[in-house]
């Protein structure tokens, strides 16, 4: 039988929790046994304390990044933390802070919580993953990937700084203005223009608590025929 090709599975609230609750011990940020439990006191703290949500996601990306996770799989699983993270309230009054999860994106991809600003301002390189050795375009199709790419031509840079434009979004006219923006910015390689419009079409969705990041970047950009199948046992 033919092998399905699946895209890798979404992580779990609670695995974003005991990853998160690990961290803030790992650092003696002591937090109380039942605040521990309680899902909005961590995500609370972490929202608080926007410095200490950056570590964490710069670590972890950091650590998936040596056990030779995909890029597309690290870009994923941060945009997964950040919005786990930044979530408020329960059941109807669910909140996603859209725009500042975009920022946080923004750092760790590309160096930068200022979209307006371009590129060239207000780098931090220090929650930077693609600084100094850039990610290789890995999980990403081909459509999304410069055919003579080289080891600087990284997808999840144009995608997180794209997606922090789509995430400050406040009209339609706005909207426009990105587009607009975008296209001028990525005249040249087409495959950069098709990103643009990812990101902010991600952006745009971050702060949607009904949308399932992991699904959307593996159906819209990714290569799910690159994620290395998992041995299966074969009775003898």
């Amino acid at each position: 039988m033919a092998h399905r090709i699946v895209a890798p599975p979404p992580l779990s609230d609670h695995e974003l929790q005991v990853e998160a609750v690990a961290f803030l011990d790992a650092r003696g940020h002591w937090l109380t046994a039942a605040a521990t439990r309680r899902v909005a006191a961590v995500r609370e703290f972490f929202r608080q304390h926007a410095y200490l949500r950056r570590d964490l996601l710069r670590e972890r990306a950091e650590e998936e990044r040596r056990a030779g996770r995909l890029a597309l799989e690290l870009f994923s699983r941060a945009a997964q933390r950040v919005r786990w993270l930044l979530t408020t309230g329960e059941g109807p009054t669910t909140r996603i802070h859209g725009a500042e999860a975009g920022r946080d994106l923004g750092l760790l991809f590309a160096g930068t919580d200022s979209g307006l600003d371009g590129l060239a301002s207000e780098r931090d390189q220090r929650w930077n993953l693609n600084h100094p050795h850039p990610l290789p375009p890995t999980g990403f199709r081909a459509s999304r990937v410069h055919g003579g790419a080289s080891p600087r031509e990284d997808p999840t840079h144009h995608l997180a700084f794209y997606a922090m434009f789509g995430a400050s979004n406040e009209s339609f006219l706005e909207e426009q203005l990105n587009r607009l923006m975008g296209t001028l910015s990525d005249l040249g390689p087409p495959d950069d223009q098709h990103l643009a419009w990812d990101g902010i079409d991600l952006g745009r969705q971050l702060g949607d608590p009904r949308f399932d990041v992991n699904a959307w970047l593996w159906k819209t950009v990714g290569d799910p025929g690159q994620v290395p199948r998992v041995a299966e046992a074969v009775a003898s």
